[in-house]
């Protein structure tokens, strides 16, 4: 990108080491700094939404001029998300995926490809 900007880490989770979201855990808050400032957050994947949602909500809270998130994934659902990415790598199927850092329990964020959990 050819043009002056900050970059900067926030990081809100709502799965840990589960393959289920449970509630929001703010690892590291977003900074104060966002105010009268276009944000553009950067995630691995765009499951069901809402700790997306969650992150934008805050970012507003705090006074960012505008809001916009791109995902290296987004999972296909049949029930409507609180909000869509705006910009998507890739769409997949609904299915816990693991790799190009994205964790399973924990663990795989370093393969180089993405995979999905075996079907119970």
């Amino acid at each position: 990108m050819r043009f002056p900007l900050d970059l900067d880490y926030i990081h809100a989770s709502r799965y840990g080491a589960e393959t289920r979201g449970a509630s929001i855990d703010w690892r590291v808050a977003p900074p104060a700094s966002v105010r009268g400032r276009a944000v553009l957050v950067l995630d691995d994947i765009l499951d069901g939404g809402d700790t997306m949602a969650a992150i934008r909500e805050r970012l507003l809270a705090l006074g960012a001029a505008s809001f916009a998130c791109a995902v290296l994934v987004e999972k296909k659902l049949a029930r409507p998300k609180p909000m869509r990415a705006d910009f998507v790598g890739l769409s997949i199927e609904d299915r816990f995926v693991f790799g190009c850092g994205m964790d399973a329990k924990g663990y795989w964020r370093n393969l180089p490809e993405i995979r999905a959990m075996r079907e119970p």
